[in-house]
C-alpha cells in the first residue's frame, strides 16, 4: 500500500500516541522521537506490564510505521481481548499493507457491520482499496452520529434501498466526498431504528459490503450507576462508537416518564486509545428533586439501562431517617414527637442471632416437597440450550422447570425458549423489557407453590445425572437447613478444585465423572457456610416462605442478592450448607462479565451496610477453610485412581523459581519417561509471622490437584507419600520450609538423594556473597557468623551458621547419594561439609568447536548480550559501572539484557543499555536471535553451580566472557566457547577486553 496520505496519517498518529504514553510510562520519554527505539522500549514495557492494552496498541502502531509484518499480531491480539474499534481499524490497514486482501475483506466487512466509522478520511480510502481488490459493488457503514453512508463507483446519484424492521425505504442521498474511485454518499432520510434492529443496504439489487448493519452492536451501551453524596454517579460509553455523545435519560420506574436528560461530552474523542474510555458522570440531587423517593431508571436514548439501574436514589437516607425516628421514640426527650407511621425498620444486627425456625410437618423425609427449578435467561445461546436440555433430561417425576426470559437481545435465544413452550415439565415466562437478574429470579420464585422447594439455577450451568436428588437429600439431612449449594468449578467459596474459582471450564463428561466420584464417596455430613451461592441454590419451601424472595430494589442486576437472602434466612435460624455429593459445572459470566467489578464493589458495600460484619464473617470462614480437608480427600481419591499402580518420586524444592525449578521440571519429565509420577513438593507460606509454612504436594504431569496440603510439622507428609506409593525422595532445596522441616522429611523412612543447586546447606546467605556483594572467599565459621549477623540470612531460617551446618551434615550424611553438577561445586562441599558428592552434569555436554570471537573494526559498535534475571550477586553493579564508563569514554559498546535486573531504570538512564524484560523459556532462542549481538558476558560475582544462561549462549553459537569463578568458568575451560577472565578487573581493562576478546589470551 503506497498512499502518502495514509502513510503520513499513520506516522503522525503513532507519534501523537507515543507522546501520550510518555505521560504514563516515563521510560519512553528519552526515545519519544525515534519510532524504532520506541518499539524496543515498548516491547520491554510489554513484558513488565503484560496486561497493558495501551502498550500493545503502541507496539502495533510502531510496527506499522517501521513496516514490520508482525504489526497484525499485536493488533489482532488486542482486538480479540477488548472491544477496540481502533485496533480493528489499524488491523485492517495492516492486512492491506501485507497484500492479504481476502483477510482484509473479512475484517472490513465485520468492522463496517459492528462499529461506527472512524477516521473517515482514511477509512473510506481503505474501503476503496479492498472493494476494488475483491471486485465488489461498494460498501456501507454508519457514522458516529448514526447517519448511514455508502461508497459506490458512481458520481451520479445512486439508487439506494434501505430495509430495516420489516420496512423498505428508497434512500434520499447526498454526496459526502468524491475523492477516489468510489464516491461516498450519505443517506438523509433514514435514522437509527429505535429498536436497534439490523439495517440492510442495497445497490443495484445487491447488498453492499457491510450491509446488515448491526445497530445493537454499533450502539451497544455500557455503563454503571450508583448513589453518591452529590446524587447518582457512574460511568457510561458506547465501546463500538468512540465519537458518539453520551446522552443519559432519567426515567421514572413507575410511570416510565422522562425526569431529565443530560449530555456528557465525548472525552478525548480525537485521541487514540485501545478502547473507548469511560465517561464519568454525576446527576445531582437538584436534578432529581421530583423523584428522590421513587425508583428511577437511567438509560440511553434507546432505553438501554445502565447496570445498577433501576435504583432508589435516597434509599440509604430513608433508612437512616427511619432509624433516627425509631431511636427518638425509644429514648424520648421531655416532649417527644408523635410516632411516625412508617417507623418500622429494626436496628442492624452486629451478630447473627440463632432462633429455632417454625417446624411444620416432618421435614426429614427427603421426598416431602416437589421441586421447581427457576432459570433466569438473558444471553449465551449455546450454554442456555445446554443447561435447559440437561435440566429436562435429568428432570425427576416431581420436578418442574420455570425459565424466565429477561427480554434477551438475542433473537435466537427468544426463538429457542418459544420452541420449549408447551413441552411437558417446563414453563416459559417473558419479561416485557429487561428487568435485571434479581427481578427475573423473583418472578420465577413466585411461581413456586406453598409446598414446593426451589432451585435457583443459572442458565450457564452443566447439570449431571441425579443432581436434584443429591441437593434435596442434603437440604433435608437436618431440620434447620434452609439452603444447599453444590461444589462447582466457579462458585467462589464452593469452588473445586481451586477454592478461588480460577478453574478451567470443565467438559460435560468431566462434570459427570466428578459428580459420580463425589456421590461414590457417600458423605452424609455437611459443611456450614456463611452464605449460599445463587448459581445453583436449593431453597427449602419453608425457608423461602419465612425469608421472602430476593431484594430487587438494591440488587437489581445480581451479585449479592443471594448473600443478602442467606443472611436474612440465617437470622431466622436457617442454616446454609455445602452439598458434598454432586458437582455442577458453571461457565459463568454470560450476562454481565463487563460490569462484574463495579457490581461487586457496590453490592459488597451495600451488603455490609445491611448486614454489618458480613465481610469479616466470610473472611474468617475462608481463613479457617472448613472445606479444605474435603477438597484434599477428593484430590487424593482422584490422584490415587490416576496412578493406576505406578510408583512416585517426590521432588522437594523451594517456591522461588529460577534454575532450581527448571531443573526440577526436567527431572519430573525424566521420571515420567521412566513410567513413574513425579510429585513436586514445595512450601506454601502462610504470610503471617509465626505461622509455619505448609507443604504443597503437586503432581508434576497431572493437572488440577491443588489441595494436597499438609503441615510441615508432624507426620502428615509421610502419610501422603506412603499413600501415593512413593519410592524415593529427591531434596533440591529446603528454602521456604526450613531446615527443620526438611530434616523431618529425611527421617520419614523413604530413601532420599540430595541435589546441590546452591550453598544454602552451609551458607545462610545461599550464594557465598558477603560484604559489597562480592564472593566471600569461604572464610571460617566465625567469619560466616559475623557476616550473617551483619547482613542477615537469606534462607528464611533463623539458625546460626554453626547450627545450620550441624543440621545439614546430618541430612547429607543420611542421603543415599549427594549429587553435584560439576567438580567446582563438589570441591566446595568437600571443603566445607566433609562430604563426597558424585558428579552428574545438569545438562548434556555441548560441542563448541565452532563458537569463537570474531574480530571487528575499531569503529564498529559491539553489542554485548546478557541473559536472565540479573541481581547483585549476578553482577548488576559490574554492568552499571561498565555502562557508565562507556558513556564517559564514548566506546562503541552497547549492552543488551534479554531479561531484567534488580534496577532497570538506572541502567536504561545510561542510554547504552537495552532491556527486553521477563521472558518465557520458549521465547528465549528467538529473543536472542533478534538482538543481533556479537558475544555474551556472564558477570556473576558468586560461584554459580551450573548456569543455564551459559547453555543458552552456546545453543545460539554465541561466545561468552565469564569471570573466573564457579561452574561457568570450569565449563568454559573444559568445553571452549568463550573466555575466562580474572574476577576483579578494573573497568578500563574489562571494557578493553569486551571491545575485542579475540585479541586477549586469558585462560
Amino acid at each position: 500500500m503506497d498512499d502518502p496520505y495514509i502513510n503520513s496519517f499513520v506516522l503522525e498518529e503513532t507519534r501523537r500516541y507515543i507522546l501520550t504514553l510518555t505521560g504514563k510510562y516515563e521510560q519512553l520519554a528519552p526515545v519519544a522521537g525515534d519510532v524504532p527505539a520506541c518499539l524496543r522500549r515498548l516491547l520491554y514495557l510489554q513484558r513488565t506490564h503484560p496486561s497493558a492494552h495501551d502498550i500493545m496498541l503502541g507496539i502495533g502502531l510502531c510496527r506499522l510505521v517501521t513496516g514490520d509484518p508482525r504489526a497484525s499480531e499485536a493488533l489482532e491480539f488486542l482486538a480479540g481481548t477488548v472491544i477496540s474499534p481502533v485496533a480493528r481499524f489499524f488491523l485492517l490497514m495492516a492486512r492491506i499493507r501485507a497484500g492479504a486482501y481476502d483477510n482484509a475483506f473479512v475484517e472490513m466487512k465485520s468492522l463496517l457491520r459492528e462499529t461506527a466509522v472512524l477516521y473517515f478520511d482514511v477509512f473510506h480510502r481503505l474501503c476503496d482499496m479492498v472493494v476494488k481488490a475483491v471486485r465488489c459493488n461498494g460498501w456501507c457503514g454508519m457514522l458516529p452520529d448514526g447517519q448511514i453512508v455508502v461508497g459506490v463507483r458512481t458520481r451520479r446519484q445512486p439508487s439506494i434501498t434501505i430495509r430495516t424492521g420489516g420496512n423498505e425505504i428508497a434512500a434520499s442521498v447526498s454526496l459526502l466526498t468524491d475523492q477516489g474511485e468510489y464516491a461516498v454518499w450519505k443517506v438523509d432520510n433514514v435514522t437509527i431504528p429505535p429498536t436497534l434492529c439490523p439495517v440492510h443496504v442495497h445497490y443495484k439489487g445487491r447488498q453492499l459490503v457491510g450491509s446488515g448493519l448491526e445497530c445493537r452492536s454499533i450502539w451497544q451501551f455500557q455503563g454503571f450507576v450508583e448513589e453518591c453524596a452529590e446524587g447518582i454517579s457512574g460511568w457510561c460509553r458506547y465501546p463500538n462508537n468512540i465519537a458518539a455523545e453520551n446522552r443519559l435519560v432519567v426515567r421514572s420506574e413507575r410511570t416510565d416518564g422522562v425526569i431529565c436528560e443530560k449530555v456528557f461530552g465525548v472525552e478525548d474523542a480525537g485521541r487514540l486509545s485501545p478502547e473507548r474510555s469511560r465517561t464519568e458522570f454525576c446527576i445531582t440531587w437538584a436534578d432529581l428533586a421530583d423523584c428522590a423517593a421513587d425508583p428511577i431508571r437511567i438509560t440511553d436514548p434507546f432505553g438501554q439501562d445502565l447496570y445498577g439501574s433501576p435504583l432508589t436514589p435516597q434509599a440509604g437516607a430513608q433508612y437512616a431517617r427511619h432509624q433516627a425516628e425509631r431511636v427518638a421514640m425509644a429514648f424520648p426527650a421531655a416532649c417527644p414527637p408523635e410516632a411516625p407511621a412508617h417507623c418500622v425498620l429494626p436496628y442492624p444486627a452486629l451478630h447473627t442471632p440463632r432462633f429455632s425456625p417454625h417446624r411444620g410437618k416432618d421435614v426429614r423425609d427427603p421426598a416431602v416437597n416437589p421441586v421447581v427449578i427457576v432459570i433466569p435467561v438473558y444471553k449465551g445461546l449455546k450454554v442456555t440450550k445446554e443447561c435447559l436440555s440437561l435440566a429436562l433430561k435429568w428432570r425427576e417425576a416431581d420436578t418442574r422447570i420455570v425459565a424466565v426470559n429477561d427480554c434477551s437481545p438475542d433473537p435466537a435465544i427468544v426463538a429457542y425458549l418459544e420452541s420449549l413452550e408447551g413441552r411437558e415439565g417446563i414453563q416459559v415466562l417473558h419479561n416485557e423489557r429487561n428487568r435485571g437478574f434479581t427481578y427475573t429470579a423473583n418472578r420465577g420464585l413466585r411461581e413456586a407453590g406453598r409446598d414446593e422447594d426451589v432451585i435457583l439455577l443459572n442458565s450457564d450451568t452443566l447439570l449431571p445425572r441425579g443432581w436434584v436428588s443429591c441437593l434435596r437429600a442434603t437440604a433435608y439431612s437436618a431440620p434447620d437447613i434452609g439452603t444447599a449449594t453444590p461444589l462447582s468449578n466457579a462458585a467462589t467459596i464452593f469452588s473445586y478444585p481451586r477454592n478461588d474459582g480460577q478453574n478451567t471450564i470443565p467438559r460435560y463428561d468431566e462434570v459427570e465423572e466428578l459428580a459420580a466420584l463425589l456421590a461414590g464417596l457417600g458423605r452424609t455430613d455437611t459443611v456450614d457456610v456463611p452464605t449460599a451461592h445463587g448459581f445453583c441454590m436449593y431453597i427449602r419451601a419453608e425457608c423461602l416462605r419465612q425469608t421472602g424472595v430476593l431484594r430487587e430494589d438494591v440488587f437489581a442486576q445480581g451479585y449479592g442478592e443471594e448473600n443478602d437472602f442467606s443472611r436474612r434466612a440465617l437470622a431466622l435460624g436457617w442454616r446454609h450448607v455445602v452439598c458434598l455429593n454432586t458437582f455442577v459445572g458453571h461457565v459463568e459470566g454470560q450476562s454481565f462479565s463487563a460490569f462484574r467489578g463495579d457490581l461487586m464493589r457496590r453490592n459488597l458495600r451495600i451488603l455490609n451496610g445491611l448486614h454489618p460484619g458480613y465481610d469479616a464473617v466470610v473472611q474468617a470462614w475462608q481463613k479457617k477453610d472448613p472445606l479444605g480437608p474435603f477438597r484434599r480427600l477428593v484430590d487424593m481419591t482422584r490422584l490415587t485412581a490416576d496412578l493406576r499402580g505406578r510408583t512416585t518420586v517426590a521432588l522437594v524444592t523451594h517456591n522461588r523459581g529460577g534454575g532450581v525449578q527448571k531443573f526440577v521440571r526436567r527431572r519430573a519429565a525424566q521420571i515420567t519417561d521412566e513410567g513413574k509420577l513425579a510429585l513436586v513438593i514445595s512450601p506454601l507460606t502462610a504470610g503471617e509471622k509465626g505461622v509455619p509454612a505448609r507443604w504443597h504436594v503437586l503432581p508434576a504431569t497431572l493437572e488440577d490437584y491443588p489441595n494436597i496440603l499438609c503441615d510441615t510439622e508432624g507426620d502428615a507428609l509421610q502419610d501422603i507419600l506412603l499413600a501415593l506409593n512413593c519410592e524415593r525422595i529427591e531434596m533440591h532445596s529446603y528454602i521456604g520450609a526450613g531446615i527443620a522441616a526438611i530434616g523431618r522429611v529425611a527421617r520419614c523412612g523413604i530413601p532420599y538423594n540430595v541435589y546441590l543447586h546452591d550453598y544454602s546447606w552451609f551458607c545462610p546467605r545461599i550464594t557465598l556473597v558477603s560484604y559489597n556483594n562480592i564472593y566471600c572467599g569461604e572464610q571460617s565459621e566465625d567469619a560466616c557468623g559475623r557476616c550473617v549477623r551483619d547482613l542477615g540470612a537469606l534462607n528464611e531460617d533463623d539458625l546460626t551458621a554453626s547450627d545450620l551446618r550441624g543440621r545439614s551434615r546430618d541430612i547429607l550424611n543420611g542421603a543415599t547419594e549427594i549429587i553435584a553438577s560439576c567438580r567446582d561445586v563438589a570441591a566446595r562441599y568437600r571443603r566445607q561439609m566433609g562430604v563426597s558428592p558424585i558428579i552428574h552434569q545438569w545438562e548434556a555436554p555441548t560441542a563448541n568447536e565452532r563458537i569463537a570471537f570474531r574480530p571487528k573494526l575499531d569503529s564498529e559498535v559491539r553489542r554485548i548480550l546478557l541473559i536472565g534475571a540479573i541481581g547483585m550477586e549476578k553482577g548488576y553493579n559490574v554492568i552499571l559501572k561498565l555502562a557508565r564508563y562507556v558513556v564517559e569514554t564514548g566506546l562503541p559498546l552497547r549492552f543488551v539484557i534479554v531479561g531484567f535486573t534488580c534496577d532497570d531504570e538506572r541502567l536504561l538512564e545510561t542510554g547504552v543499555v537495552e532491556i527486553t524484560g521477563p521472558y518465557g523459556d520458549d521465547e528465549l532462542p528467538a529473543l536472542i536471535s533478534e538482538q543481533g549481538c556479537d558475544w555474551g558476558f556472564l558477570p556473576a560475582q558468586w560461584p554459580e553451580t551450573w548456569s543455564y544462561v551459559l547453555t543458552a549462549f552456546w545453543r545460539q553459537q554465541i561466545p561468552v566472557v565469564t569471570f573466573d569463578i564457579g561452574a561457568p568458568a570450569q565449563r568454559v575451560r573444559e568445553c571452549g566457547g568463550g573466555m575466562v577472565i580474572p574476577l576483579h578487573l578494573r573497568m578500563p581493562e574489562l571494557a578493553a577486553l569486551l571491545m575485542d576478546p579475540a585479541v586477549f589470551s586469558y585462560g
